[in-house]
């Protein structure tokens, strides 16, 4: 994760770190996401969002400390904190990744959603299949957003992720710059 954050906002200028003061314990995979948000906030996200480390509580409701939230409010990620690489939850039930995993697809999923040069298809499950065939599948379960059995794919300069959508599939496609979408698009 770290590496992809730092090559994907290699063109974000640094702000002066936060302090990365928190109410309750932070597990070291969120650690180390905070480290490299607190000098590039946009890692926060800008669709959905991670929260800084100064909003993390203890919910009640939900029975951890929510520390990501879609941006309209259809879900929210919820861990116990005391562990180092906790079991995330999601509407009460666990995800299969650990907290770093879900970091992993939620920096991914965001850079799909959020570069400044993006692409989304209507597609069938051939066209998906042919274009992801160029692409490397990201080792973790699919994500549980955007939507469910949502797959992650990256290349050189782009992510792409694909989930079911009415009779096909849904494909977003990001970069941070035009060039690699303008060479993905054209294949």
């Amino acid at each position: 994760m770290r590496a992809f954050l730092n090559d994907w906002y290699a063109d974000v200028p640094p702000v002066a770190p936060e302090e990365l003061d928190s109410p309750v314990p932070v597990p070291a995979a969120l650690e180390v996401f905070y480290q490299l948000a607190a000098r590039k906030p946009v890692i926060y996200g800008v669709h959905n969002s991670v929260y800084p480390p100064h909003e993390l509580e203890y919910d009640e409701d939900e029975g951890g400390v929510v520390f990501a939230a879609e941006n309209q409010g259809i879900w929210v990620k919820v861990i116990n904190p005391e562990d180092d690489d906790p079991t995330v939850y999601d509407d009460g039930e666990p995800d299969p990744e650990p907290l770093s995993g879900v970091l992993l697809q939620f920096v991914l999923v965001e850079a799909a959603m959020s570069a400044p040069h993006t692409a989304h298809f209507e597609i069938t499950e051939q066209q998906r299949d042919r274009f992801v065939a160029g692409l490397t599948r990201v080792p973790v379960s699919p994500a549980s957003f955007p939507e469910q059995d949502t797959i992650i794919h990256v290349a050189p300069g782009i992510v792409a992720i694909s989930y079911p959508s009415g009779d096909g599939y849904q494909l977003s496609i990001g970069s941070r710059h035009e060039s690699p979408l303008l060479n993905v698009t054209n294949a």
